[in-house]
C-alpha cells in the first residue's frame, strides 16, 4: 500500500517499507509551510544568479543577450538541482527478507547512503511508542505569533505539545531502531501491524 506518509510493498519472501517520516524531533518555530525545499532552492538560485551577474559585469553591451541567457540557465539548473539533490527529503528504507532472514535499513544522504543489516534473530519485538515535546521558549513563540499575525500569516499550534507515535525494532542488546515517527492521523498502526505480522511469519 502507498500513502503520502509511507510506502509498503510486500510479496511472499520480502517486504519493503519506506518513509520520509522517521525522526521524532521538535519542530522549529519557523513556519514549515514557508521554508520548503522549493523556497530554499529559489534562495540559492537567486544568490548564484546575483554572483554570476556581478562577475559578468565586464561583458560588453553586445553580449548582453548571452549574459541573460547564462543567468536563466543558472537559475533553472540551480533550482532543479536544489529541489532534486541538495534539499530533497531524506528517505528511510527497511527491506525485510525471509531468504536471508535479515532486515536492511538504509538512510539516504546527500552523497552517500547509510546502510545497516540486522538478522531477524536480533529483533526481539516491534513496538509502538510515543515521544512528546513541550514548547520551551514561550516568550519567543508569542513573539513569532505576534509578528506573523501582523503580516497576515499567523502560525497556529506553536504552543501545543507535539506528540509523535513511533514504530521501532527492539533488539536483543536493548537498543532500538526507529523506522517511523509520525502523528496519529498518519495511521502508524498500519506499518506496525504489517511489519509485526511479517516477522511473526518469517519462517
Amino acid at each position: 500500500m502507498s500513502t503520502q506518509f509511507y510506502n509498503i510493498k510486500s510479496d511472499i519472501n520480502s517486504m519493503t517499507f519506506s518513509t520520509t517520516f522517521y525522526k521524532a524531533e521538535k519542530s522549529s518555530v519557523l513556519h514549515p509551510g514557508v521554508y520548503t525545499k522549493e523556497f530554499n532552492s529559489m534562495l540559492l538560485s537567486g544568490a548564484l544568479c546575483l554572483f554570476v551577474y556581478m562577475i559578468t559585469e565586464f561583458m560588453s553591451h553586445k553580449l548582453a543577450v548571452l549574459r541573460y541567457i547564462l543567468l536563466l540557465v543558472v537559475l533553472v539548473a540551480t533550482f532543479i538541482g536544489g529541489t532534486k539533490v541538495l534539499f530533497k527529503e531524506k528517505v528511510l528504507e527497511a527491506v525485510f527478507n525471509k531468504s536471508d532472514q535479515s532486515v536492511t535499513i538504509s538512510h539516504s544522504g546527500l552523497f552517500s547512503k547509510k546502510v545497516e543489516t540486522l538478522p531477524f534473530a536480533e529483533i526481539k519485538s516491534v513496538e509502538l511508542g510515543t515521544k512528546s515535546f513541550a514548547p520551551e521558549n514561550i516568550d519567543g513563540i508569542k513573539f513569532v505569533q505576534k509578528i506573523s499575525a501582523q503580516h497576515g500569516s499567523p502560525v497556529p499550534g506553536l504552543e501545543q505539545v507535539e506528540e509523535f507515535i513511533t514504530v521501532a525494532l527492539r533488539l536483543s542488546d536493548k537498543s532500538e531502531r526507529t523506522i517511523f515517527a509520525g502523528l496519529t492521523d498518519m495511521e502508524p498502526e498500519i506499518p506496525f501491524n504489517e511489519i509485526k505480522q511479517f516477522l511473526e511469519n518469517k519462517a
